[in-house]
């Protein structure tokens, strides 16, 4: 997902379910610096103290807003485990990069609690890893809540095919990306919504202009409506919209009904889908497209 921006010495901010370690090691070693929130699920991820850190806190007698930070080395490269105390947990980031300090930039914080029934108050700065973690951390929520957003192409597509599925999210994906670099990049006035964004672009789909018949050339022939088609097994002939299934061999040995096949004409099983049941051969189907295609 990365590799765009592999060696321009970025910081990227990384969601909690990408913290390993590991990874941000890996993203070093081609020239990325990365920070993720750490979480312990069943057990903190690996090379990472938790229980020690949360010690180091309690015996140092770190205040809410103060932090501390590890540092070590793997696979030859750099790492830090930073914390800042909070008045209930103290919260945990691993990061390669990245100073542990607030500048001017940097938002102010207010925190309130109850300590043996007196309540405390205290104001801080966060420091850079953690100010930039909460600037930009939600810009994967907002995608979501845009891509799940009534009516969602995902909720439409009612499948319980694992193909399907993936289709669908990454068509929903893409929507949503459009509608974002459409909102940040042309800043349009006035801000339309989601949906009315989908409605402009559906129908710049569907009057897609390299599909219009007067953008086309015979070397560019692009139809959806003469495709070379298979007619399915025992296949006799096309009656009322349906296909008649009697045939006695399962698979079919039709002349081609095309004028210009030749002598004799070839034996084939295909069709045009602008005319169901007249058969013809994938040699004479391309002609047949150029003949329909060209203006009268």
């Amino acid at each position: 997902m990365l590799s765009s921006y592999f060696a321009t010495g970025r910081y990227v901010v990384l969601d909690s379910g990408f913290c390993v370690l590991k990874a941000l090691v890996e993203l070093k070693k081609v020239g990325l610096f990365a920070c993720a929130v750490i979480k312990k699920r069943r057990y903190w991820p690996a090379y990472v103290p938790g229980e020690v850190f949360n010690a180091q806190f309690t015996e140092l007698g770190m205040r809410v807003g103060e932090w501390l930070a590890i540092s070590g080395k793997l696979d030859g490269e750099d790492y830090f485990l930073w914390g800042l105390r909070e008045p209930s947990y103290v919260m945990k980031m691993m990061a390669t990069g990245g100073p542990l300090l607030p500048n001017a930039t940097c938002a102010e914080q207010k925190r309130v609690w109850l300590e043996d029934g007196v309540q405390c108050v205290r104001r801080f700065q966060y420091p850079c890893p953690f100010d930039w973690h909460y600037k930009y951390c939600h810009a994967v929520d907002d995608h979501n809540n845009l891509r799940h957003a009534h009516p969602s192409i995902e909720h439409t597509i009612t499948t319980t095919r694992w193909e399907i599925r993936v289709f669908s999210f990454i068509i929903a994906v893409s929507e949503v990306n459009a509608y974002l670099a459409y909102r940040f990049f042309c800043k349009p006035d006035p801000l339309p919504t989601l949906q009315q964004f989908r409605h402009k672009l559906a129908w710049q789909l569907i009057k897609n202009k390299w599909l219009a018949r007067e953008h086309l050339d015979d070397e560019h022939v692009v139809s959806t409506v003469h495709q070379l088609m298979v007619a399915p097994h025992k296949a006799k002939k096309y009656k009322n919209g349906r296909w008649d299934c009697t045939a006695k061999c399962p698979y079919q040995n039709y002349p081609c009904t095309f004028k210009k096949c030749g002598e004799p004409p070839k034996r084939i099983k295909t069709y045009c889908s602008c005319t169901p049941g007249k058969w013809i051969c994938k040699f004479c189907h391309a002609a047949h497209v150029v003949t329909e295609l060209k203006p009268a």
